[in-house]
């Protein structure tokens, strides 16, 4: 069993140690430090947007994810939602919103949380009234006979601030993990490159005001969203003037966002062709990587050629490092 750890030392370590968690990890790795401050059989951590009313992101400690489906069905017989919403950064006990006898009677009970043998619950939902994201973090127990008490439940009032601050500044620190270098990241600014990071929804999560700059002449105003939806969407695509890359991130899609350049109307197959051509390979070279002749790799570099408006190999590399 892990070590109880004091508010003090739950507060430090999070701080200190986050920026070496990786983002896709780091909600268990919280609750895993959390449960040395509270103790807890299982745990949910969910976020969502005010727009859709719905979780976006979630992680489930200890507890099946399908615990999440049976919430969502018993939400309107569940009384210690309503009592969270009027409450917002305040942990509620469910045996302090329902008596004992009564709950544990109820169809909630029998229904939603008997199934996955939970029999205390300490919730609380925190609104970001400028995002529009709200997290909802729940503790369980799986021993009727171990309640959660009076300090356990300040405590948990006082850690989720700390939780969400530390989890917010992690994923500040992704949006520029991938560049390995300040001089990387100086090239990424003068290039115009920005990040963000949003869920499946399109909603961000994290965002550069950059970011918010390159995209304002596609949306309606809203900057709590992306103006374009992910959906169908490959890992590199095109928009309006720009140029998107998207890559995966657990629950998250990181976007990095650059102004389009020529380069972005080449074909696959041209871009390939100008890679080897960057890389200095010979056209025998790059007819065998990709599995096609010396002529046919001329003949697309001459295409590339006339849409790029240049006449020469150096012209192509400079192009390239340019963009």
């Amino acid at each position: 069993m892990n070590k109880q750890l004091s508010i003090d030392e739950f507060i430090s370590r999070l701080y200190c140690k986050a920026a070496s968690i990786p983002l896709e990890n780091f909600s268990v790795w919280a609750l895993d430090l959390l449960q040395q401050v509270v103790p807890f059989d299982g745990a949910i951590w969910a976020t969502g947007h005010v727009a859709t009313e719905q979780f976006h992101t979630h992680t489930c400690v200890d507890v099946s994810p399908e615990l999440l489906t049976k919430l969502k069905q018993h939400l309107a017989i569940n009384p210690i939602f309503p009592t969270l919403l009027e409450n917002k950064g305040k942990a509620i006990d469910m045996a302090d919103v329902i008596e004992d006898k009564d709950f544990y009677q109820s169809k909630l009970y029998l229904h939603c949380f008997k199934p996955f043998d939970i029999e205390r619950i300490l919730s609380s939902i925190h609104l970001d009234e400028r995002s529009g994201i709200f997290t909802l973090l729940t503790l369980y127990r799986f021993d009727r006979n171990h309640n959660f008490t009076e300090q356990e439940k300040l405590q948990q009032n006082q850690l989720l601030f700390h939780l969400l601050k530390a989890a917010s500044h992690r994923q500040i620190i992704a949006l520029s993990e991938t560049e390995s270098s300040s001089e990387a990241k100086q090239v990424a600014e003068k290039k115009g490159v920005a990040s963000a990071l949003c869920d499946s929804h399109g909603i961000y999560h994290a965002v550069e005001a950059s970011f918010l700059d390159l995209v304002k002449p596609l949306g309606d105003g809203n900057e709590q969203a992306l103006p374009f939806t992910l959906a169908d969407k490959a890992s590199e695509f095109t928009i309006g003037n720009l140029h998107v890359s998207v890559q995966k991130n657990a629950d998250l899609f990181r976007l990095t966002l650059r102004s389009k350049s020529l380069i972005d109307d080449l074909t696959a197959r041209e871009k390939q062709v100008v890679a080897g051509i960057c890389q200095g390979s010979t056209f025998k070279q790059i007819a065998k990587q990709l599995e096609i002749s010396p002529s046919t790799v001329s003949n697309h570099l001459y295409r590339i050629y006339d849409k790029l408006n240049i006449n020469s190999r150096s012209e192509l590399v400079a192009l390239v490092q340019s963009n």
